[in-house]
């Protein structure tokens, strides 16, 4: 189980730690949807390429990659396995992962400021956390779209 705790109240600052002991710090870049960090004392990065991709990078080489599909759902594909991950309820936020049709592990919040990845030990640490902050800029975009539905809202009412 890998565990991603932000630290930082005012920054997107993230503590990542799992059972094996694997631990490191990441840091997403300004507004944008792009974070580095490190993981074991190797140097990672979580590249947004357009709105429907993701890339998880090590020194300039993919290690795993996210693709929008369809009704919400990505396709994952690391260099050993195919999986596809979505909403595990349709109106809850906790996110499962599935792999040939079939669940395999579960992205969702333990408080406020920690999500709990129980995802397959042969899915490798790295590939782990770039599962679990590919949930967090879901839940973000989520957050913000609600957030301007809200203040649209506000705005046409006149209040």
């Amino acid at each position: 189980m890998l565990e991603i705790e932000r630290v930082a109240r005012l920054k997107h600052r993230y503590l990542v730690r799992d059972d094996a002991g694997h631990s490191g710090t990441w840091e997403r870049h300004g507004l944008r949807e792009q974070m580095s960090g490190d993981l074991g004392g190797e140097p990672y990065e979580l590249v947004r390429d357009g709105r429907r991709h993701f890339r998880l990078e090590q020194s300039e080489a993919e290690l795993a990659r996210a693709d929008a599909a369809r009704l919400g759902r990505w396709t994952i594909s690391t260099a050993d396995a195919t999986y596809e991950l979505g909403r595990r309820k349709r109106w809850g936020s906790e996110m499962e992962l599935r792999r040939v049709g079939q669940p395999v592990g579960t992205v969702r919040r333990a408080h406020h400021r920690t999500v709990v990845c129980d995802l397959p030990a042969d899915l490798a640490p790295p590939a782990q956390a770039f599962i679990g902050f590919l949930v967090l800029t879901l839940w973000d975009r989520e957050a913000d779209s609600s957030a301007a539905g809200a203040a649209g809202a506000v705005a046409a009412s006149g209040i």
